[in-house]
């Protein structure tokens, strides 16, 4: 089985080394790429509505994130971080793929403002990818699905590195028929 442990050092180094000169707007369609896949995700709106408090849909979000209509989204995300409390009563604490959500958009949304964000883009999916092959009865399928991520993701930032746009579309087309809802 493919070691993701083994190369994450070395690939994390070429994400931040490639992606590092991007320009907003590059940035900009690499987290419009990434909404597309977090809301293949389950539950991704509703796990935004519970923990944030806001309504979000994916086309509305892309088209704030174009528009970079976001404080909302900002404002709903430093309002759930100041109003944890692990001491309450109440506190609720979040299952991995919810952190792994509200992190990704958190990623998506602050793309083209903090180039560091990009590479998160990047870095979270194969942590999700880990994850459903560390949970799922079927860890082959998913292990190959992370070999060839990395090699995806290498081949798109070199690409991306010389100049080009993402295209939105590349992870919701690559990930549209993967059960992601299978564990």
């Amino acid at each position: 089985m493919f070691d993701i442990v083994s190369i994450i050092s070395k690939h994390t180094a070429f994400l931040e080394d490639k992606l590092k000169q991007l320009d907003s707007s590059q940035r900009k369609s690499i987290g419009k790429a990434f909404i597309r896949l977090y809301f293949l995700l389950p539950e991704t709106a509703e796990c935004i509505e519970h923990h944030l408090k806001i309504k979000i849909q994916e086309d509305t979000l892309l088209n704030d994130v174009e528009n970079n209509n976001l404080q909302y989204f900002k404002d709903a995300l430093k309002n759930y971080s100041i109003s944890i409390d692990p001491y309450a009563d109440d506190f609720e604490e979040l299952e991995i793929m919810e952190i792994n959500i509200i992190s990704g958009l958190e990623n998506c949304i602050n793309s083209a403002e903090k180039p560091e964000h990009a590479v998160y883009n990047f870095l979270l999916l194969i942590d999700i990818l880990d994850y459903y092959q560390n949970f799922s009865e079927n860890p082959q399928y998913w292990n190959n699905l992370l070999k060839e991520e990395i090699e995806f993701q290498q081949k798109i930032v070199e690409q991306i590195s010389k100049g080009e746009i993402m295209d939105e579309n590349s992870y919701f087309d690559r990930y549209k028929n993967t059960p992601f809802n299978e564990i």
